[in-house]
């Protein structure tokens, strides 16, 4: 039985420079603006939550005994963190982050579904796992792009378009 563990060591880098500039920003606005520093703090707690629950899905050993029983653990973790991500409050200054993060929260919920289902009663069904693999991998992308929103940096990929506020406002 094929077992496929999702593990993106990109990702995680992404995710601990994001930590890095959360905490950077949440101490630079000492004060200044109350919504801002909720929001950075909150998105701090997520960064460092969805660290461990990447860090614990990428630990796994595909040829544990417990392996399935981990992956759907962890999963079930990882979705639990991204809808906190989604119910986080977003200042205007991020309004564009929103939906990406309602959109993470609902992919990764998804995935970790699909994973329950691809791996109930003891079989394997690798096309609901791959299903539920292409769920994830959505959930991260967009996950990237929220951590390059917040850095500063403009988002790229062929399934990203970026409108400029320029290009909002005419």
């Amino acid at each position: 039985m094929k077992r496929k563990v999702p593990a993106d060591c990109k990702a995680v880098c992404r995710r601990i420079c994001l930590a890095g500039c959360l905490s950077l920003l949440l101490l630079s606005g000492c004060g200044e603006d109350a919504e801002l520093e909720l929001f950075y703090s909150e998105m701090e707690a997520f960064t460092d939550r969805a660290e461990q629950d990447f860090q614990t899905l990428s630990s796994i050993d595909p040829s544990s005994e417990n392996a399935v029983n981990e992956l759907l653990s962890a999963m079930d973790s990882l979705s639990e963190t991204f809808a906190m991500l989604a119910e986080i409050s977003v200042p205007e200054e991020f309004a564009s982050i929103e939906e990406i993060a309602d959109e993470a929260s609902s992919y990764m919920s998804e995935a970790a579904g699909l994973y329950h289902e691809a791996y109930a009663d003891g079989s394997y069904s690798e096309n609901i796992a791959a299903t539920a693999q292409e769920n994830y991998n959505r959930a991260v992308m967009r996950m990237d792009i929220i951590s390059a929103v917040l850095q500063g940096e403009t988002p790229t990929g062929e399934a990203v378009t970026v409108t400029t506020e320029a290009a909002r406002q005419s």
